[in-house]
């Protein structure tokens, strides 16, 4: 298996970031001293944004929304995701010509986005983008600009990382520690056999008579960042059946998910489930049914994504301590699994994209309201934006002495207390790397904790397998067309009862029959005639 080694530059620049003194100023972009100090537009404007989770009328009382508003003279007008299959509703909204003025969805890649892009139903950014110079600064980097169609970028990509080395953060298994420990386990798991042992000695034991089960996950196409791992590591997808990962195996390139180590993962994933490991609900887990079981003492481990920030607002403030006021804090109880080894002795984590998802802006806004929405994106993306999301408002969250910042309550989240605010600026990008920061408001410092404890030790134990990013968002004719929900393939494998390598080479006989082969030459072909070798 070709894997790529973790680089020095890059874990000293993280114990550089970590080091950082706590009063210090945390802006991801750089000030721009030719940008000037500009007094609010005229002309008022209502803009629309469907953005998942956030509802009407949620931003009228946000005082940080407010400020927003006022100083680009706009109001934001929800409009309401209504529907789990949300691709779903935008595809009708886009073929009724219903689009909201902004939305955000995983859609590059896919068919629906070339649709999109061909029908005109999607405003391409303008190439000079001079006049909003903190949004041209985001998009300035190579991986955004090879996402260009013609010439032309669609869409404001969601950044999550500077680096995929932080992905490890976008697939966390929670396992409850307090359990193992009371059913005899005194080490916390650091292979598979060590894990499995661990979850049948809760299972087995049960220590609090909740007839508790193994393994289960916030959504099934979670399940493939820590099974792929054992044997096809590149083949962990973000599960919008687009973004599959191509290696190079025997001689050409195909998606990862078919190499022939993955096998191996799909076994292990079956040898867990015949055991009794994996919670039997989990083909059917939605919504916050996961986070429930584990927060209530019914699963013993978790697979979740969301970044700490989301362990810390979904689980530990929103459950667990409500459930368990009395009793010893999550972050005692509960413990993060650290990559395992995989068949070749190496450990990996989760790959995907520095960015999760994209913002469009629909083709029916004017010219007036294209440049107001492209306003508003350079205004996220400025460093008074990014302290107000970091910090909240100035002389009542905090304080500042020249560049120095100082928290009024240390304790106090951010995210929590404006929530509204905090979902909406999710919009330009999820601000990932901000976390990272010792200073950050958005997680506990028990949150912050875990989470350094588990970068550090995947910059340091992990590795990656070798892939070619080209060819993910290269187009041919076959490809353009080509889904693979290898999340959906795990389940089938998972309950089947035939032998792994049956129901295997049925499910990859199925997509043969869809175009596979065919795929694989011609990306191939395109890949020769590009020179990637």
């Amino acid at each position: 298996m070709n894997i790529v080694k973790r680089r020095l530059p890059l874990m000293l620049a993280i114990v550089v970031l970590f080091a950082t003194a706590a009063g210090c100023r945390d802006t991801s972009q750089q000030r721009l001293p030719s940008q000037p100090a500009a007094s609010a537009p005229s002309e008022h404007m209502d803009i629309s944004v469907a953005l998942w989770d956030l509802k009407d009328n949620m931003l009228a009382d946000d005082p940080l929304v407010q400020r927003l508003e006022k100083k680009l003279n706009i109001t934001i007008k929800p409009v309401d995701i209504t529907t789990a299959n949300y691709v779903q509703q935008f595809q009708m909204w886009a073929s009724t010509g219903q689009l909201p003025d902004i939305f955000a969805v995983d859609a590059v890649n896919s068919q629906y986005y070339r649709n999109w892009r061909d029908q005109g139903v999607i405003k391409p950014l303008p190439n000079d983008l001079t006049a909003y110079p903190y949004l041209a600064q985001y998009l300035a980097t190579t991986e955004f600009q090879d996402l260009k169609d013609h010439g032309k970028l669609y869409f404001i990509p969601r950044k999550t990382y500077d680096s995929t080395d932080y992905n490890v953060l976008d697939r966390l298994v929670a396992y409850r520690w307090d359990l193992a420990q009371q059913a005899g386990i005194t080490k916390e798991p650091e292979t598979w056999d060590e894990f499995r042992a661990m979850l049948k000695a809760i299972v087995d034991k049960d220590p609090e008579n909740k007839h508790i089960t193994g393994l289960t996950t916030v959504s099934k196409i979670l399940l493939g960042g820590l099974f792929w791992l054992y044997g096809s590591p590149a083949a962990t997808s973000d599960g919008s059946g687009s973004d599959f990962k191509w290696i190079k195996e025997d001689g050409r390139y195909i998606p990862a998910v078919f190499s022939k180590h993955a096998i191996a993962s799909l076994q292990q994933l079956r040898d867990f489930y015949t055991a009794g490991l994996i919670d039997p609900e989990l083909p059917i887990t939605r919504g916050n049914m996961g986070v429930d079981k584990f927060a209530e003492g019914k699963v013993a481990a978790i697979i979740t994504a969301g970044m700490f920030r989301s362990v810390d607002a979904n689980m530990d403030q929103s459950r667990w301590q409500k459930l368990h006021p009395k009793e010893q804090s999550f972050y005692d109880s509960v413990r993060f699994l650290k990559p395992l080894p995989a068949i070749d002795g190496n450990r990996y984590s989760a790959v995907f994209k520095t960015f999760w998802s994209e913002s469009y802006i629909s083709s029916n806004v004017s010219k007036d309201k294209m440049d107001r929405i492209l306003q508003l994106f350079d205004y996220m993306n400025s460093p008074d934006f990014l302290e107000m999301r970091h910090y909240g408002l100035e002389n009542v969250d905090f304080t500042k002495d020249g560049d120095a910042i100082q928290k009024s309550d240390p304790s106090t989240n951010i995210l929590s207390k404006y929530r509204s605010f905090s979902l909406f600026a999710n919009l330009a990008n999820w601000d990932g790397m901000a976390m990272l920061h010792p200073n950050y408001s958005g997680i506990s410092p028990e949150a912050y904790k875990a989470q350094k404890e588990l970068i550090d030790y995947s910059l340091r134990m992990t590795s990656k397998q070798a892939y070619e990013p080209r060819l993910t968002n290269l187009s041919t004719p076959t490809k353009d067309t080509f889904t693979i929900f290898d999340n959906d393939d795990m389940i089938r494998v998972m309950i089947s009862k035939l032998p792994v390598e049956v129901i295997w080479k049925s499910i990859i006989d199925g997509y043969k029959a869809k175009g596979l082969d065919r795929m694989i030459n011609e990306v191939n072909a395109e890949a020769k005639r590009m020179g990637i070798e």
